[in-house]
């Protein structure tokens, strides 16, 4: 972190590419919709792999969903498990998925798979969990994916090292000879919870320790290090060799609001798309250029302002929050090489 008040002084984010300015014209109610057919569309026989970042959505599986990431000019998704999308659908399902990819002209980038508990402290649970945590693996590398995101587990009332110690022991014994087997990493985003221990620098060096394997890493999410106080950018630096994947998501401090509640109140923080918080996304994209990333860079789109409740179970996504997912792309491809049109 260069100087306090260089990171957590709010940016005049109204004159980068127009994008806030944008969203604040239209105060929440997306009365002028934003046409996916108003960016370049990414074509089913053009998906050649670059060295530049991927810049893609997390969406549950749907033909809906991923057909307007590729309209509105995303490249790739990280898909979501549910009913459709999941270890145990036959191969005649994979099949299908990866051809309605392909014909949506986008390309599976990454699966997410939060669920199991790798370190439970009960031992019949923590072995169902591992177990279930493979075979997201070998459903990953049936995809043709190259990585999984998860969270690091959690032992309630244990100490960081001894969480750190059991993680590492169930990757190197039970994870790493599948990982290396099926060509596939995997890796943990820093949400801070209960089941995911490891969310902070500390945590994630003590990890990081005990496992020399790259196949072990971080799926990096600036706006939690953000909303714990933790500069990202200097994190991003700290883990640069451990970072396998992005959510791009950002976070608002409301300051008049923490001032009355303080950091263990409510109502201080929220998520939002890239560029309407407080996110250096200059500074943290260059870390990901100058490291040559060239993973997934996937929008996590939290932020209720652009976007409709209940919607979550619908097979396509309401309009603002398409509206969404749009700025968000526009903000972010003018820092991003190659996606410039």
């Amino acid at each position: 972190m260069e100087s306090e008040n260089s990171f957590w002084n709010r940016r005049d984010f109204l004159k980068v590419g127009g994008t806030s300015a944008a969203a604040l014209s239209m105060a929440g109610s997306a009365a002028v919709p934003i046409q996916a057919s108003e960016v370049p569309r990414s074509q089913a026989d053009k998906l050649p792999d670059t060295p530049y970042p991927k810049l893609s959505i997390i969406t549950p599986y749907s033909p809906e969903k991923l057909a307007f990431a590729a309209q509105a000019g995303y490249e790739g998704v990280v898909v979501t498990p549910g009913p459709d999308f999941n270890p145990n659908v036959s191969d005649t399902a994979i099949d299908q998925i990866l051809a309605t990819a392909r014909n949506a002209g986008i390309r599976i980038v990454s699966i997410e798979y939060f669920g199991p508990n790798h370190t439970d402290p009960d031992a019949g649970k923590r072995a169902a969990a591992q177990a279930e945590f493979i075979r997201a693996l070998e459903f990953c590398h049936r995809l043709g994916c190259k990585f999984v995101g998860t969270f690091s587990g959690g032992q309630p009332g244990a100490s960081m090292d001894s969480q750190a110690a059991a993680l590492a022991d169930v990757f190197n014994e039970k994870y790493l000879p599948v990982c290396e087997k099926l060509d596939v990493a995997m890796g943990w985003e820093n949400y801070p919870t209960a089941v995911n221990f490891a969310s902070t620098p500390s945590a994630m060096q003590a990890v990081f320790d005990r496992v020399p394997s790259k196949r072990l890493g971080l799926e990096f999410d600036p706006s939690h290090f953000v909303r714990q106080y933790i500069d990202p950018v200097s994190a991003a630096w700290q883990f640069k060799d451990r970072i396998l994947a992005v959510h791009a998501k950002d976070t608002e401090i409301t300051q008049p609001v923490l001032q009355q509640v303080g950091i263990a109140g409510r109502g201080w923080w929220r998520y939002r798309i890239p560029g309407q918080g407080i996110v250096n996304w200059t500074a943290f994209l260059t870390v990901l250029l100058e490291i040559r990333f060239n993973g997934g860079i996937a929008v996590e789109h939290e932020d209720k302002f652009w976007d409709v409740p209940n919607s979550g179970s619908l097979p396509d996504f309401p309009q603002q929050r398409k509206d969404g997912f749009i700025l968000a792309r526009r903000f972010l491809e003018q820092y991003l090489p190659g996606r410039q049109s």
